[in-house]
């Protein structure tokens, strides 16, 4: 009987024509296909969106063996991704975030231009939350190796990030002035290529901006608390 790993020549076609020919992972380069001798071969790795067996990441018991080596359940990825994926940070990449990889790469350019025109101000705030909360969760984990092997160096750096938390805080008080105009001329360019609604909105909000002080004062402050990291924190993230 054909086990989760077991896939058709039809699957494998399917995810180097949809895939572009590139690794999912959203902006990585890497060619799934290589021409070898005159043959082009197919060298991407299959990475399970619910995992293949039970000790695999996002395993779900409730597929069935079909379901788990079907199109709909595999994406292709090069091998350094699919370490970090699968190996190196499984809990932070949910069968989720893959689903969204794959709809995004596989769907046509004119599907692609269209959900661009749906993006709205809330939008914005939520891809920027989800993107915080993965670099955040990942910060949290270094310290935490940190914090056990050495104690002062953790502090400080909580300390550090105490600091640069209160002077992004009060960034709201000014923005420079020459990113509001950039903006806002940019907002006018796109009203070729945009949904007046969505550039109209653009444009109001850059108007808003322009009303702030300019100052960065806050984060400048903050910078020479960067000297205090300790030199091998890189060793734990």
């Amino acid at each position: 009987m054909p086990g989760p790993r077991d896939y058709t020549t039809g699957t494998d076609m399917a995810l180097a024509n949809l895939s572009g020919g590139l690794c999912y992972w959203p902006g990585c380069p890497e060619p799934m296909l290589r021409r070898v001798s005159g043959e082009i071969h197919f060298i991407g790795q299959r990475v399970h969106i619910r995992g293949a067996y039970p000790n695999s990441a996002r395993y779900d018991p409730t597929m069935t063996d079909g379901q788990r080596r079907g199109f709909g359940n595999l994406v292709v990825m090069c091998k350094p991704h699919h370490e970090i994926i699968d190996i190196r940070e499984p809990d932070l990449y949910t069968p989720e975030i893959l689903l969204r990889w794959k709809f995004q790469r596989e769907a046509n350019p004119r599907e692609a231009l269209e959900r661009l025109r749906e993006v709205t101000p809330s939008g914005l705030r939520k891809i920027v939350a989800d993107g915080l909360r993965d670099h955040d969760a990942r910060l949290v984990q270094a310290l935490g190796r940190l914090q056990a092997s050495d104690h002062e160096a953790a502090s400080l750096m909580r300390s550090l990030l105490d600091e640069l938390t209160e002077a992004y805080s009060r960034l709201h008080d000014g923005i420079d002035p020459d990113t509001v105009d950039i903006l806002h001329r940019a907002s006018q360019n796109l009203g070729d290529y945009l949904d007046p609604d969505v550039v109209d909105r653009l444009a109001n909000a850059t108007s808003r901006l322009a009303n702030m002080q300019s100052t960065l004062d806050a984060f400048i402050e903050a910078v020479p608390a960067l000297s205090r990291i300790p030199p091998n924190l890189g060793e734990y993230m």
